[in-house]
Formats: structure tokens, C-alpha cells, sequence
């Protein structure tokens, strides 16, 4: 029922978080449109507040669905 199989994200990006860069954001959602998390996608603190804050705003956009 679960597909535990999917790779884990290794480091950050370079450079900023873009809310118009949706395809990027393909490898910090799961299949549900959820945010992984720190641990999953390697990233620090604050930039998983500005993925977040990113992700948000592209959800408001209507750029990204707001999950399944």
C-alpha cells in the first residue's frame, strides 16, 4: 500500500527556493502533496522554512495542488 521505495534527497538546492519553479518542488512532495521532511530532503532549518514558505504560495497560486 506504501511505496517506501523512493530514494532520499541528498543536500539543498542552489540557491533560493522559486514558488514558480514547480517542477522543482516535484522532488520535496510526496504523492499526496505533502512536504517531506527535514530528515527526507537534507535540508537545514531555514531552508525548509523557505521551501514551506515557497510551497505556500504557490498552493495559493493555485501553481501547485493543495493535496489529493
Amino acid at each position: 500500500m506504501y511505496d517506501n521505495a523512493e530514494p532520499e534527497i541528498v543536500g539543498p538546492p542552489k540557491g533560493e527556493f522559486d514558488y514558480k519553479d514547480v517542477e522543482g518542488f516535484e522532488r520535496y512532495l510526496d504523492a499526496h502533496g505533502r512536504l517531506y521532511s527535514r530528515k527526507r530532503t537534507g535540508l537545514d532549518a531555514q531552508g525548509q522554512r523557505r521551501l514551506k514558505k515557497a510551497v505556500k504560495y504557490a498552493r495559493f497560486l493555485a501553481l501547485v495542488p493543495y493535496g489529493a
